[in-house]
């Protein structure tokens, strides 16, 4: 039996032979060259290269083939280079002819393929792929059929033995295929997925200039994933770029703002900093006004005290000429003119003292008025200050409700002042009205003084006593009167005293809280100045930036090149096709009978050539 089927083997293997050179001979002339085939040149259109790569389980390239096919217009030698062991027509069966890494085959096909490979294993672009199992790195061959969860991590980065043009101009397409009836839960940060039957397809796009950095996790049972599928070509990839003539127009119009928003920030500095001028001038008015008056409320006791002192005496005098029907003491009335001198000597102090305060009052009163009246009373143009607030960031916004605020409080002040003014414009005169009234007192006592001294000398006293007594009685009751109106006004004036207090304490946090809100205008209009200056320019820099970054992802400029050899001109297209070896359980016995049993004759016999 096998001595039959070995000679039903070496019956069709001679068959196909004799069939195969008969073929030879027909396209053979009768001095060994290819029949029909001009001796020249072949006329070659141009030329594509498809680069066939088996790269081991972690990466690293097993072997590279080459499949060249060039468009013809003519027939005619082909001359191709390249660092093959060896070459396979796959066209015709015209003989190939490789020598010191030349190639030469005859042709007349419009279309002519042949397959070489490569003595080396550099590609453009180095590869690593590394597995864990529950966080252990595991070597493929033993995860093979395993369970738990697994992390694959592959990069990508340019290969500096190999020539950059293609690093720099090609795409890479990464696909990592999983069957899902084995592999759960399975994450990829990236990647475009899609479903092929019961398997999961994981597309990784790597652009240009770039390196690959992916990680793939899953939770798998007895494992297994067919091999890693990597493709490679020039990005050519269209662009559908959006006219950004409005986007600019629009970067244009905020430039403009942003001018306009410094602009306005400039004007509101220059009103910030004549208030806070006018703040710190208010203060300083503020605390003089408030010195006076503490010091006239510290001497209000002494001038009442005084004044009642007078007031006193006078009453006493003008009784003691009243009740007494008789003839008054004349020791008494002797002492009389030198006790209205001394009532006249404490009146004239007092009314000295009286022009003395209307002085430092009258400048404080000045300092007050003119520190008030440097508080502007603009009122804001809200529209404008609703365009600064929306073209405002968040620190801003707050600052503007900052400047609100403190310009509102300076408002109330003046508002305040202008309500008060006319009672602290009077006191000025009050203290006059005072002064002259003490005046003119003492200078009624001191002519009362001289006429009694001169009615002792005389011994006239009992004809003017009447005259005297009526004149001290009226006296008497005038300055009552005036007494009671300084004891009012000193009292009026210690309240003032106090309640001014409070308001200089006002005055002083207005104008210390107007020097911080000056201090951050400053800052916020320096900014908005650099802000401005930075953003001048920065429609023309954005155009120009994405000029330039489409120009990255453009293939305008690419001349395809040969990746086999720099000697070969007229290549049109190069692609690179890779695949990683799959991860499998070893196959028992059993089961490869069992598939060997399956095949059919023909599949029997090329199995047994191919061994």
């Amino acid at each position: 039996m096998k001595r039959i089927k070995r000679f039903f083997i070496i019956l069709i293997a001679f068959l196909l032979i004799m069939g195969a050179a008969e073929i030879f001979a027909a396209e053979t002339d009768t001095e060994g060259g290819p029949a029909g085939i001009p001796d020249g040149p072949a006329a070659v259109k141009d030329k594509d290269e498809v680069v066939y790569a088996r790269l081991f389980e972690n990466g690293n390239v097993r072997s590279i083939y080459v499949v060249n096919h060039f468009t013809l217009s003519g027939g005619g030698v082909i001359t191709d280079y390249g660092g093959y062991t060896s070459v396979l027509n796959l066209t015709d069966l015209q003989p190939v002819a490789l020598s010191g890494g030349t190639v030469k085959v005859g042709s007349t096909s419009e279309n002519f393929y042949y397959q070489g490979y490569l003595a080396g294993t550099d590609l453009p672009w180095l590869y690593r792929i590394e597995y864990f199992m529950n966080g252990s790195p595991a070597n493929p061959a033993e995860i093979a059929g395993k369970s738990g969860r697994l992390e694959i991590r592959l990069s990508s980065t340019r290969n500096p033995a190999v020539s950059e043009v293609f690093f720099y101009n090609y795409m890479q397409q990464i696909t990592i295929t999983l069957d899902g009836d084995k592999c759960a839960n399975i994450a990829a940060d990236g990647a475009a997925v899609a479903n092929a039957g019961k398997n999961r397809m994981l597309v990784f796009t790597v652009l240009p200039k770039q390196n690959a950095d992916i990680i793939v996790t899953a939770d798998v049972r007895d494992f297994e994933m067919a091999g890693i599928d990597i493709t490679a070509m020039p990005f050519s990839m269209s662009f559908d770029i959006p006219d950004i003539g409005d986007m600019l127009g629009g970067l244009y119009l905020l430039t403009d703002a942003i001018v306009e928003l410094k602009d306005g920030v400039g004007k509101l500095d220059d009103g910030v900093s004549e208030m806070a001028a006018g703040s710190e001038l208010l203060r300083a008015g503020s605390g003089e006004f408030l010195g006076g008056l503490t010091q006239l409320s510290a001497n209000s006791s002494m001038i009442s005290d005084a004044s009642a002192q007078i007031n006193g005496a006078l009453s006493m005098i003008a009784a003691s000429l009243t009740d007494s029907g008789d003839m008054p003491d004349i020791g008494l009335l002797t002492r009389l003119p030198d006790v209205l001198n001394l009532l006249t000597s404490g009146l004239n102090r007092v009314s000295t003292g009286l022009i003395q305060l209307k002085a430092s009052y009258g400048q404080a009163y000045a300092a007050l008025d003119e520190a008030i009246a440097s508080i502007t009373g603009y009122q804001t143009d809200e529209a404008q200050m609703r365009r600064l607030y929306d073209k405002a960031d968040a620190g801003e916004r707050e600052l503007l409700d900052k400047i609100m605020e403190d310009h509102l409080a300076a408002l109330t002040v003046k508002e305040a002042y202008s309500q008060t003014k006319p009672v602290l414009a009077s006191v000025g005169g009050t203290l006059d009205s005072l002064s002259s009234t003490l005046d003119s007192s003492a200078e009624l006592l001191r002519d009362m003084a001289t006429l009694i001294s001169g009615a002792l000398t005389d011994f006239d006293i009992m004809s003017q006593l009447d005259q005297l007594t009526n004149g001290m009685s009226e006296l008497s009751r005038n300055y009552a009167e005036f007494h009671s109106g300084v004891v009012a006004f000193m009292q009026g004036v210690t309240e003032a005293a106090a309640g001014y207090a409070e308001l200089d304490e006002g005055i002083a946090g207005l104008n210390g809280g107007v020097s911080e809100l000056t201090a951050g205008i400053l800052e916020l209009y320096n900014g908005t100045i650099r802000l401005a200056e930075e953003t001048t320019g920065m429609p023309g820099q954005i155009d120009t930036m994405v000029g330039s970054l489409m120009s990255d992802y453009t293939s305008s400029g690419f001349a395809p090149v040969s990746f086999v050899s720099e000697k070969n001109d007229g290549v049109s297209f190069v692609q690179f096709v890779f695949k990683t070896e799959g991860i499998s359980k070893p196959q028992s016995e059993k089961t490869a009978i069992a598939e060997a049993a399956q095949l059919n004759f023909w599949d029997r016999l090329l199995k047994l050539f191919a061994k």
